[in-house]
């Protein structure tokens, strides 16, 4: 026998039953989207054959999910493949965030992304893998995850909380990720430096000194075991171990190439590093001397 629907119309089981397998399918669609976008960001460019390879769909299906993802500004169309927005040119600044990490710094970029929780205050400074780090946290969090479990991308700003909070010094990292709906984005202020387009010096403080944040990542110039984290330049060192001061975890990533070293401007102790993440490269007995300190690590 029919039911009344909650709006008035007639509606039949058979009506239900069409209903679900269309929620089924938007749920696969954004589930595949999201696939789609982090393997993107993995590879900076895809082909649709390789995108269809890899999603193990059809060529048609691909066509039309770039399509989608394009009016959406997820990605760049061009003529048989899309090109992850972040990888384009013609970006406002081009320092760390328009870098592409090799492969080692994507799978360490993964590592930490995997690391922030949903709707966390995350801060992000840092050298060369700061870039790879964004595009992570970008790809992943600009997927949003609804009540039932399942990812769905929103196609215009949500009104909710947003999936995750950035404060960052630099202008390329925010200026990237202020193009993802999903994500809120704060600038910490301070000086400009006119090559790294970071945000140095004292006014910078005024900011932090009012916020909280779960967790802060520093893509770390050099770690040491003994000394700390360091970074080469003394006032990328003094930003970040502001954003350290206002954070209740500290994780830091660096290549295996930059361990048991340090340079010139210490950050942070040892003591104060939560989670270490680097390659596989990493020597056993270095990992060793990390986890004697109470530093968990974790290797891409």
């Amino acid at each position: 026998m029919p039911t009344q629907a909650l709006e008035g119309h007639w509606s039949s089981p058979l009506d239900t039953a069409g209903e679900a397998r269309r929620g089924a399918a938007e749920v696969d669609r954004y589930t595949r989207w999201a696939a789609l976008l982090e393997h993107l960001a993995a590879a900076e460019r895809l082909s649709v054959d390789e995108a269809a390879a890899r999603l193990g769909v059809s060529a048609a299906t691909v066509r039309r999910d770039f399509d989608s993802l394009a009016k959406q500004r997820k990605l760049l169309r061009l003529r048989g493949a899309a090109v992850h927005r972040a990888a384009a040119p013609g970006s406002l600044f081009d320092g760390v965030a328009s870098q592409v990490a090799p492969p080692q710094g994507r799978r360490i970029a993964g590592q930490v992304s995997a690391l922030v929780r949903p709707g966390a205050v995350v801060g992000l400074t840092g050298g060369s893998l700061l870039g790879a780090i964004a595009r992570a946290l970008g790809v992943r969090f600009d997927a949003v995850v609804p009540a039932g479990g399942h990812l769905a991308i929103p196609a215009q700003p949500a009104s909710s909380a947003p999936a995750l909070t950035v404060v960052t010094n630099d202008l390329g990292v925010a200026t990237d990720l202020a193009r993802r709906p999903a994500l809120k984005v704060v600038a910490t202020g301070g000086v400009l430096d006119a090559h790294s387009h970071r945000l140095t010096g004292p006014l910078a403080g005024l900011l932090l000194h009012g916020v909280s944040l779960d967790t802060v990542v520093v893509a770390a110039d050099a770690v040491d075991p003994e000394f700390g984290v360091t970074a080469a330049d003394e006032t990328d060192a003094e930003a970040a171990a502001l954003l350290i001061a206002r954070a209740r975890q500290v994780v830091v990533a660096a290549p295996s190439a930059d361990l048991d070293r340090a340079v010139f401007a210490r950050i942070c102790g040892t003591d104060r590093i939560d989670v270490l993440v680097t390659d596989s490269g990493a020597a056993p007995a270095t990992v060793e001397r990390f986890a004697n300190r109470g530093v968990r690590v974790v290797t891409a």
